[in-house]
């Protein structure tokens, strides 16, 4: 059923229009740390086949419990904010939600036993049922296209011994190993009564680390992509697998150069693979149709996504066409491919189907490919749930997750451009202003520089996440910029590689000379200027201070420095065949000469620095090592702060609350000279 007429159009208004009449009793507040923790975040959209529903994931911290609580929503598509309810309650984690084909009802991933589980409800609410009862964790799930069974990855139980000696003392870490319980595999069960999991059997074979699993049209073959081993290193060896039976051969049928797995299916007779065809990751990944050869082992691949110069994602294939979506410059597009005598056939160049207002994500469509269901946000809104047609793109709201939003004063934002010294390439970045500003005032200004370095700075709301609350800084008078410096996605393939083998080099340039564009339009002062980043922003904050002395105060955020013993701590050193190109005993003075360690002695600038303590991309020992040379230099005041038990990115809410606090207190002690907060 073609429902476009149903859909309210778009209104300005509704999105920016948060409950007025609060708004209207007192004068917005600027916004603190604990609002930004406060604020709601929807995920995982799923829009059922038959285009009536929308089922999405709703993040929120729980500071006492000092954890995420994820919850499953559901919304009819012809409705809107006071429609939308919560499915699931709990003090878990229920997300991932996945139709059953009937659209009658969905399935969910929730830890709320003993072991993570696919449990099932129906759009109406009512209890959920257990959909599986394995004897291991439950991972990504999929129901096959005739509804009868359902694929899903999990991992062996552990051995009896492997237990015994993990509970004594833990067992000996054996590097580029894995034990048989680190292996993921795939597992089908049937469906009894369309709804509950019998007993599953294990279909991958030994020796593949599987990473996703799609069912044919048939319902009678899985294809997946696999790796040779659990050990990260190893994804760039990726293929594409097709299994039949339990019993049956798994057919690698891709033998694309890097990282590729399975996408979807096309008409029957072809799979449709996402894969770069390089093995370093500066090139497009793209979409490739790969039909099985009935044995006949890898075939030659078709490209589906050439003529769309980004990294192309999957949403949904059908009589009509080809959805994928991909980054646009700062912000984030839906395209069509037209189809070309069949679904397995696409003609280019693409078309895109949504415009430019917002950023756009979490896109999921409708069998027919007909309603599409999305995330869209801009600098000023915070994300929500939205529904529009495909053929005529709009977009009408469904949810109104943070009605809080009135009550705060945000700093406006747009995209600025200015030109490198390095070479005059043109570069993009997202600023963000104080809240109140006036054109002609110069205020104080602070980097926040993105990492990857392949990342990208989006034009959306800067709110709800991150290290660096940057409409916090907003509300204290600072201006926000952050640079899509070249190596950066959304600006092409071309772009995205020209720092290969100059990290350290023309990327910080780019960076700098955007606080020298902001200085010359009247907006930054010179004299109240700020740096920071997490991963390869960190990086770039090391390397910035050692550059120049203009900056009043840095942070820091598990950046690399010393690229030298990076190489063999981090747990993914083909980082830098990537972007350095040799190893380092091949090439000492450049690892040497890329490195901001080498010219600690140059910081002037009060440095704040902070790291997981389990990080393993850019491992605590990198920041510790930084940290002890600027403190023993004694030139500059420092602080290190160590989280404990975190990763790459402290998850920890009550952690969270920390790392923002400490970064806003840096800034207005070094930048606007306040005393430190009690």
């Amino acid at each position: 059923m073609n429902r476009n007429t149903a859909l309210a159009p778009f209104c300005i208004a509704a999105v920016l229009g948060h409950t007025a009449g609060l708004a209207a009793q007192q004068p917005p507040r600027p916004m603190t740390v604990d609002d930004v923790l406060a604020m709601r975040a929807p995920s995982s959209v799923a829009m059922s086949p038959d285009g009536l529903w929308v089922a999405f994931v709703v993040s929120e911290r729980d500071m006492e419990a000092d954890r995420m609580l994820t919850d499953v929503w559901v919304v009819p598509t012809d409705g809107g904010p006071g429609d939308a309810r919560r499915l699931t309650t709990g003090d878990g984690a229920d997300n991932s939600p996945a139709w059953h084909p009937g659209s009658e009802w969905l399935g969910f991933a929730s830890d709320r036993g003993e072991r993570r589980q696919v449990y099932g409800i129906r759009p109406n609410g009512g209890e959920a049922w257990p959909v599986t009862s394995h004897d291991t964790d439950v991972g990504a799930f999929v129901f096959s296209p005739d509804g009868e069974r359902m694929a899903f990855l999990a991992r062996p139980l552990k051995s009896e011994a492997d237990e015994e000696l993990e509970r004594l003392r833990g067992r000996p870490i054996v590097q580029d190993s894995a034990y048989a319980d680190e292996w993921t595999h795939v597992y089908v069960a049937e469906l009894a009564d369309d709804r509950s999991a019998g007993e599953a059997v294990r279909w991958s074979p030994d020796g593949l680390q599987v990473e996703n699993v799609v069912w044919s049209p048939d319902s009678r073959a899985v294809a997946y992509g696999a790796r040779p081993s659990p050990v990260l290193r190893t994804r760039y060896r990726g293929a594409t697998y097709v299994q039949r039976a339990p019993d049956a051969e798994a057919e690698r049928i891709t033998t694309i150069e890097g990282p590729d797995g399975a996408v979807a299916w096309d008409d029957g007779s072809g799979v449709v693979v996402a894969a770069s065809g390089h093995l370093v990751g500066t090139f497009n990944r793209q979409l490739w149709s790969v039909a099985p050869g009935a044995g006949a082992g890898p075939v030659e691949p078709t490209s589906l996504t050439g003529d769309l110069d980004e990294n192309a994602a999957f949403v949904h294939l059908g009589e009509s066409g080809l959805l994928v979506s991909a980054s646009r410059r700062t912000g984030s597009a839906l395209y069509r491919f037209p189809a070309l005598g069949g679904r397995g056939r696409v003609a280019g160049p693409p078309a895109a189907v949504t415009d430019g207002a917002r950023f756009y994500g979490a896109f999921s469509a409708s069998a027919d490919g007909t309603l599409i269901a999305f995330t869209a946000e801009d600098g000023t809104s915070p994300p929500d749930v939205f529904v529009s047609g495909t053929r005529s793109f709009m977009p009408a709201r469904l949810t109104d997750l943070n009605p809080q939003i009135a009550e705060l004063a945000l700093g406006a934002q747009r995209v600025e451009r200015w030109r490198s010294r390095e070479d005059g390439e043109e570069i993009e970045g997202v600023l963000t202003l104080p809240a109140g500003y006036r054109e002609g005032d110069r205020v104080p200004l602070v980097l926040v520089i993105h990492g990857g370095p392949a990342g990208v700075s989006s034009d959306r709301f800067h709110g709800t996440r991150g290290a660096y609350p940057v409409q916090v800084y907003a509300g204290m008078g600072f201006a926000v910029l952050q640079p899509n410096y070249r190596g950066s996605t959304g600006y092409g393939e071309r772009f995205r590689g020209l720092n290969r083998g100059d990290i350290s080099g023309s990327d910080w340039v780019d960076v700098d000379s955007g606080v020298d564009a902001m200085i010359e339009r009247g907006i930054a002062d010179p004299a109240r200027l700020a740096v920071s980043g997490w991963s390869f922003g960190g990086h770039h904050t090391y390397w910035g201070i050692t550059r120049t002395d203009r900056f009043r105060a840095a942070s820091a955020g598990a950046g690399a420095n010393d690229l030298i013993s990076m190489y063999s701590q981090t747990d993914l050193p083909e980082f830098y065949h990537t972007y350095l190109g040799p190893k380092p005993w091949e090439d000492w003075e450049l690892y040497e000469e890329r490195s901001a360690y080498r010219y600690v002695d140059r910081v002037t600038t009060p440095l704040l620095i902070q790291v997981g303590e389990n990080d393993e991309r850019v491992p605590a020992e990198q920041s510790i090592q930084f940290f002890e040379a600027v403190r023993g230099i004694g030139r500059v005041p420092t602080e290190l702060v160590i989280y404990p038990g975190q990763p790459h990115g402290v998850r920890s809410p009550r952690l969270q609350r920390d790392l923002m606090t400490r970064n806003v207190e840096w800034l207005r002690r070094w930048v606007l000279g306040a005393p430190r907060a009690s």
